[in-house]
């Protein structure tokens, strides 16, 4: 077999370092790790290589910089530019560049949030909401598809939330659990939680580079096993100091009545009265125009009779009411509401079309967070403390 060039973009993330770290060790092809800026690319920076730096957004430096690469990896996280014109701008420069395979990362998240029931198979109807997370990284599978069509080899890789060691997500749950703002809900059996180790996923990176759809089609990969809610918490409670016992538990209807209100509508009605209320006006009066314009409607409603003037200020302000504070949820919705999505998204097909088993289980996974975040933190130390007060 011969050596690979590989060029992974996002290099300096969670699973762009992994990958790096993988392929470094094995020695058997060239890397090219592509960082936005070195201030994140602390874990490579220990492994000898030369970091490149390279804006998505800067075609031609993006092009030079694939040249001579015969596979792109990409694990890009950013803003829309970056993940819409950046990632358009990466497929054009890998053709350019004649690079021989895109793996590119993708997410559930393109099925919704929640879900289509139907997408424990990657050909459910993809429905995410517009401008999500989601609907950005379907638009991005609709150009590699594109891309593909068009003569470059590619394939997607459909991933869920990411445990493991350095996990974001681990990390973000351990310290839900720390401050009493994630629940369980009261439920039996324990809703699906599905997760790929970091470790699994750039097992499956690795096998797509040679192996697996070249039309850009998805592939989820996932654990092999679905975990559940309970057991996740279980796992990642110790390190948060608490028995999972006392997580709090929340029914269906609780976490549905904890859903942050949307934006009112647009209202021509609403925007008279705020421009027309006390304090907008009492801020106008300090414009010279608007102070005379202000005095010419008090001067109008005050010929009116003081039944019109009761009138107009019941029309503007409303009547006097008691404004009672709904009381705040006592969890954080986000994450939570998570435990409502229902679907166990399966892996098969990345096990028939990439040779894909995961190597390693939820309880490995957790176990070599665990071993991470205690000496990341300093846990059973007498710099704990200290170690949090600068993180």
């Amino acid at each position: 077999m011969s050596t690979k060039r590989i060029a992974i973009v996002g290099a300096s993330g969670l699973v762009g370092a992994t990958l790096v770290e993988r392929l470094v060790h094995k020695g058997q092809d060239e890397v090219l790790p592509l960082i936005h800026s070195s201030g994140s690319a602390w874990r490579l920076t220990r492994l000898g290589l030369t970091l490149k730096q390279v804006e998505l957004l800067d075609r031609p430096a993006l092009t030079a910089a694939l040249t001579g690469c015969t596979h792109v990896v990409n694990c890009t996280r950013g803003g829309d530019g970056v993940m819409l014109q950046g990632f358009k701008n990466l497929l054009e420069a890998s053709a350019a560049a004649k690079v021989q395979r895109v793996v590119h990362l993708s997410s559930v998240m393109v099925y919704g949030d929640p879900p289509h029931l139907a997408s424990v198979h990657e050909d459910a109807p993809a429905l995410p909401a517009k401008h999500s997370y989601g609907w950005v990284k379907l638009k991005q599978d609709e150009m590699l598809a594109k891309a593909a069509a068009a003569g470059l080899s590619a394939i997607s890789l459909c991933p869920p939330n990411i445990g493991g060691p350095y996990s974001y997500y681990y990390n973000a749950l351990v310290g839900l659990l720390q401050s009493g703002s994630l629940a369980l809900l009261d439920e039996d059996p324990s809703p699906p939680c599905v997760l790929v180790d970091v470790g699994n996923l750039c097992h499956a990176i690795e096998l797509a580079l040679d192996a697996g759809p070249t039309d850009g089609r998805r592939l989820f990969i996932t654990d092999s096993e679905t975990a559940t809610w309970k057991a996740l918490v279980a796992g990642l409670a110790p390190l948060a100091g608490i028995d999972p016992a006392t997580v709090p538990r929340v029914s269906r209807q609780q976490i549905l009545a904890a859903r942050p209100a949307g934006r009112p509508a647009i209202s021509l009605k609403r925007s008279v009265k705020h421009l027309i209320s006390s304090d907008v006006r009492q801020a106008m009066r300090k414009d010279p125009l608007w102070e005379r314009v202000d005095q010419t409607l008090r001067n109008i409603v005050a010929r009116m009779g003081s039944a019109a003037e009761s009138r107009v200020r019941l029309s503007v302000e409303g009547p006097l009411r008691a404004h009672l504070a709904k009381p705040a949820p006592t969890f954080q919705y986000a994450t939570t509401a998570q435990q409502l999505r229902g679907v166990a998204h399966s892996c098969e097909r990345a096990r028939q079309e990439l040779g894909y088993v995961p190597p390693y289980s939820l309880q490995q996974s957790i176990a070599a967070y665990g071993r991470w975040y205690r000496s990341h933190h300093g846990v059973d130390t007498p710099f704990a403390d200290l170690i949090a007060m600068l993180a």
